[in-house]
């Protein structure tokens, strides 16, 4: 009895926190069913007192949606529940108001209403969480969960961020990809990096054997939806920009290799956007290569190259 009497005199929404703490999913989704309208406003924090290492799938249904729920299961209103009991709550004195004994469910429904966060606080929220899973946990599988259940309730402000993830995943995942560098990155390090930076940790420790199925795969997708819908066609492309990196440091097989790849049909392996950009590309890599044993590989690159009318 006087465990519940303490209950009761508690604020719901500390109590709801002591439940999300504790990991408690059961009876914290038995009081948001039971008190929608009191804990809505504090729905996203005593979400994020959850924590981190809890299976995001165990308390997917509590994770909020772009729209509120249609239906609530909260009891009938009770003859004295009235406009005439809220007038006299809302005279009261401020710390007569906010009495828990008083505030009943439809009193509550009554005063404040039911006010669901906007989509940009919700995204907001979801970015914040992952980083703590990230951050405290490392689990990079409960992230990518996270965000997928949100994109998945319809908040489409994290599809980028989401995809973000997924690239982040393969990269730290991978057999090929520098161990120390996939140890080290994290998701703060990784959204901080700009694009060209992952792109060049996408082709970490390639080798000329290497580099074209690693390109297919990670590198190229991901520079594509960079450059997509955007105004950057007369901007450098990450490809070009990295093989000019690797011609300066006198890698002409992979540079190569990246070439002839690019050049056996322009437009279905898309490496460059034309053949103009492929030629152009070439012959910087011929530039900046500073050895002087090179030349059977620069002669097989050149004559890789598209032949250019006009």
């Amino acid at each position: 009895m006087q465990d519940y009497r303490k209950f009761r005199s508690n604020p719901i929404n500390q109590a709801a926190i002591s439940l999300a703490e504790s990991g408690r999913i059961g009876a914290l989704n038995l009081l948001f069913k039971r008190h929608p309208y009191s804990l809505v406003s504090f729905m996203l924090q005593i979400l994020a007192a959850i924590p981190e290492t809890v299976p995001v799938e165990t308390y997917a249904h509590l994770l909020p949606g772009k729209s509120p729920p249609t239906s609530m299961a909260v009891r009938e209103e009770d003859w004295v529940e009235c406009e005439k009991m809220v007038r006299f709550i809302n005279n009261l004195p401020e710390n007569g108001k906010n009495d828990s004994l008083i505030q009943t469910e439809p009193i509550v429904r009554r005063c404040l209403g039911y006010n669901w966060p906007s989509s940009e606080e919700l995204a907001a929220w979801y970015k914040s969480r992952a980083r703590d899973i990230d951050s405290t946990t490392g689990l990079l599988d409960n992230c990518i969960c996270l965000i997928d259940i949100a994109c998945r309730k319809g908040i489409s402000e994290l599809e980028q961020f989401h995809e973000d993830l997924s690239y982040l995943h393969q990269i730290i995942y991978s057999d090929e990809i520098g161990g120390e560098i996939c140890f080290s990155l994290s998701l703060a390090g990784w959204e901080h990096l700009s694009d060209y930076e992952k792109f060049k940790i996408m082709l970490e420790g390639v080798k000329a054997d290497t580099v074209v199925r690693r390109l297919h795969e990670k590198a190229i997708p991901f520079m594509q939806k960079r450059f997509l819908g955007t105004n950057n066609q007369n901007v450098e492309s990450f490809l070009v920009k990295w093989l000019k990196e690797m011609a300066a440091k006198s890698d002409m097989d992979l540079c190569s290799k990246v070439i002839d790849e690019g050049c056996i049909d322009l437009y279905t392996v898309c490496f460059f956007k034309d053949d103009v950009e492929a030629v152009d590309c070439a012959l910087q890599c011929l530039y900046l290569c500073k050895v002087t044993d090179k030349w059977n590989v620069m002669a097989t690159m050149l004559s890789k190259l598209p032949k250019i009318n006009g």
